[in-house]
């Protein structure tokens, strides 16, 4: 009983670190966006850092090549802390949008990492999540049409607060 005890105890305490970041986090989401340039995996960054993100969507080598072709809806940015994959759905402690209104063609964004952060159980499993969806896209009717969206997650990485 005792061994079973702890290897269900290691299980749920890796359970995070076997999260991957480039699945799908929805139907129909794909890991199109490529961010070169924004908050490296296992970094540290303080409440109220300004960071700059910029991204485009050449190939990432996760991207069906057909979605290439529809242009993408104003993009967001949203922060999540643990996320966690139970089947075909993510669940999270918290999640903040942090902007959102980008424009594809402007590649880039300087976002801030917000100072009144809320309290979480691990602070260095945030993840940043650059998403944007294709309207023109062909949709997928599953009782609703559903736009394909496409996204980026950086992660995990540690917010300190000052």
């Amino acid at each position: 009983m005792k061994f079973t005890a702890a290897i269900v105890a290691s299980l749920v305490g890796t359970s995070t670190a076997l999260f991957d970041k480039n699945q799908p986090w929805g139907k129909r989401d794909y890991a199109c966006v490529n961010v070169y340039q924004g908050i490296p995996d296992n970094s540290t960054v303080s409440a109220g850092q300004t960071v700059r993100v910029n991204f485009d969507r050449k190939p990432t080598g996760r991207c069906p090549d057909p979605l290439n072709q529809y242009p993408g809806d104003d993009y967001n940015v949203w922060l999540y802390n643990n996320p966690v994959r139970n089947m075909d759905t993510i669940s999270f402690e918290k999640s903040i949008k942090i902007t959102d209104g980008i424009k594809e063609k402007a590649g880039g964004v300087d976002i801030t990492i917000p100072k009144d952060l809320p309290q979480v159980k691990d602070g260095s499993l945030w993840y940043l999540r650059v998403g944007t969806s294709l309207p023109t896209a062909p949709q997928v009717l599953i009782n609703i049409m559903q736009m394909p969206s496409l996204f980026n997650a950086a992660g995990p990485f540690t917010v300190t607060r000052e």
